[in-house]
């Protein structure tokens, strides 16, 4: 992957992040609303997931040169 790439996963790994924690809280104002059925705390790991892979990513190109 070049930077770019890596950038983008890092992007798209917050804003999953982002959407899963605040897909959570709504989850717990309104148990029974149809958001509230969407698997947010997957939603939260894999963006999670995303971010440390791509700051590891990150990290070694930054590295290498």
């Amino acid at each position: 992957m070049d930077i770019e790439t890596t950038l983008a996963l890092l992007a798209a790994g917050v804003v999953a992040a982002l959407a899963g924690a605040l897909g959570g809280v709504a989850r717990r104002r309104s148990p029974l609303a149809w958001h509230a059925h969407l698997p947010w705390n997957g939603i939260a790991f894999l963006g999670v997931a995303g971010v440390l892979l791509a700051a590891v990513h990150l990290f070694t190109l930054v590295r290498a040169g």
